[in-house]
């Protein structure tokens, strides 16, 4: 059974992700990195698994530069395991902006416009991006 809601950890894309985290600071922030470099590097058009898995990364990041987590499962996964945040800030910015302002080419904005729930899904990630694009 898939998960499926409206914030950004309320699918199976950015779970399949999330499962990659582990111990080591170095190789998590690695697989970030992939994750959110997986669509920003891709010309053709973005499955929505891919973004889930990008936009889970890029937000993860942001919590850990200080935004609010939106539950206590994410804040003790956060708290779980290590990664270097600062260097992922600019691909976590980068990452949320390529899903929420690029309409033509990716699945995840042509899902949530079709649904009618965009905005609602680009609401949420407003907290993360605001971090994202604060000075560091």
């Amino acid at each position: 059974m898939g998960a499926w809601d409206y914030g950004p950890f309320d699918n199976d894309g950015a779970w399949d992700r999330i499962a990659e985290l582990g111990d080591d600071a170095a190789a998590n922030t690695e697989r970030l990195e992939a994750a959110m470099l997986e669509i920003l590097v891709v010309l053709d058009y973005v499955e929505s698994p891919e973004a889930q898995g990008a936009v889970g990364a890029a937000v993860l990041t942001a919590i850990r530069l200080g935004a609010p987590s939106p539950n206590e499962r994410i804040t003790e996964l956060v708290a779980a395991h290590p990664f270097d945040a600062a260097n992922l800030r600019d691909l976590a910015r980068r990452t949320l902006k390529r899903v929420t302002e690029n309409p033509v080419d990716n699945e995840w904005h042509d899902l949530w416009l079709e649904s009618g729930a965009l905005d609602k899904v680009v609401g949420l990630l407003a907290p993360y991006k605001a971090v994202l694009e604060a000075e560091g």
